[in-house]
């Protein structure tokens, strides 16, 4: 239901149609274990007996909390097996698949895949004969996060693959040391294209009423209101907040325009500055330690962008300094190449 994960679904099949491929997505929802369900259910109530209307009720089907918002775009703009309630062994063959590829957003970090982890190391469809492949995945940390037990079941798998890529520059390591593996880093799926592609999906009927700071935030918190309202302030700007997850009102069209209409942007999301980026914004990442900071420093320090990452607890923008766009654009046309280079010879 993420627009993020959504749009590098929709990015990656874009790219391997290109190719001359025939991509579908399995459409797996997580389905929560019995303990799980009770224990999410209990802390939701405990939170908003606490006065923190944010908490939302879970649902035993996770694919459920798919909103009409972002479930029509899944519908209509993205190829996908039926609905799952797991990953089946059948559906290779029942869906003539000759390759899988894994990836992207933390498809690899535990916390996000507590029931099913081993299955997005392609656990489902072990011994069978087809290409396994990781394109750009990522553990969203730079820590190493897995039980001995989980290593045990995930590094024989990963070491079956044909090709391996990760998002993060710090993954290398965690697969060469913990996993047996040797990977190589490649873009994000969503900067595989240009703005011009997102230009099809874009909302061309969403329009401003006057110039604005688009805030994209999932985790808000004083010191990142108080900065976004000043900087608002100095810029003589409206702000215009959006958000992701169950609060999300957006379609995948208007989140798009939300961006590209956009005077200024500030954003505590991976996905929030990779599209502020390829719509060639001002803006400024903010830090965002659970979430994982090391998918921000990774992106902005390939690109020459560091500067723009300001600290979660007191954002300062005064040392940031300009945008050398021509730098980025050249840094960002290489990388892209390497990456489709990857996909293309990881398919053969």
């Amino acid at each position: 239901m993420n627009y993020g994960g959504i749009l590098q679904n929709w990015a990656l099949q874009q790219v391997l149609q290109r190719l001359g491929h025939d991509p579908i997505t399995i459409d797996a929802y997580q389905r929560f274990t019995l303990p799980h369900y009770l224990y999410s259910y209990v802390r939701a109530w405990w939170m908003r007996t606490r006065g923190k209307p944010g908490w939302f009720y879970p649902k035993r089907y996770h694919g459920s909390l798919r909103r009409k918002e972002t479930g029509r775009f899944v519908e209509e703009h993205i190829s996908k097996t039926r609905v799952m309630w797991h990953y089946e062994r059948k559906a290779v063959k029942r869906y003539g698949m000759e390759a899988i590829i894994v990836g992207s957003d933390q498809v690899w970090r535990p916390r996000y895949n507590r029931s099913h982890l081993d299955d997005k190391f392609l656990k489902f469809a072990e011994g069978l004969p087809l290409r396994r492949i990781a394109y750009a995945a990522s553990f969203g940390v730079d820590q190493w996060t897995y039980t001995p037990e989980q290593v045990a079941v995930c590094a024989p798998l990963l070491q079956q693959f044909d090709a391996v890529s990760v998002r993060e520059q710090t993954a290398i390591a965690l697969c060469r040391d913990h996993l047996g593996v040797v990977a190589q880093q490649v873009l994000d799926p969503t900067l595989l294209l240009e703005a011009e592609d997102y230009q099809q999906i874009i909302d061309t009927e969403w329009t401003a009423d006057e110039p604005y700071l688009a805030v994209y935030c999932l985790d808000i918190t004083s010191e990142k209101k108080a900065f976004f309202d000043r900087l608002a302030r100095q810029k003589g700007l409206k702000v215009s907040f959006f958000t992701a997850g169950v609060q999300a009102e957006l379609t995948i069209g208007q989140w798009l325009a939300m961006f590209s209409h956009a005077s200024m942007l500030v954003t505590d999301s991976f996905h929030g500055t990779v599209f502020s980026i390829l719509f060639g914004k001002e803006f400024y990442a903010l830090g965002n330690p659970l979430r994982g900071n090391t998918r921000l420093t990774g992106l902005l320090d390939m690109l020459g962008l560091q500067h723009r990452l300001l600290s979660d607890k007191e954002p300062d923008e005064s040392n940031a300094g300009n945008i050398d766009w021509a730098m980025v654009y050249s840094r960002l046309h290489d990388e892209r190449q390497k990456s489709i280079a990857f996909l293309s010879e990881a398919l053969k």
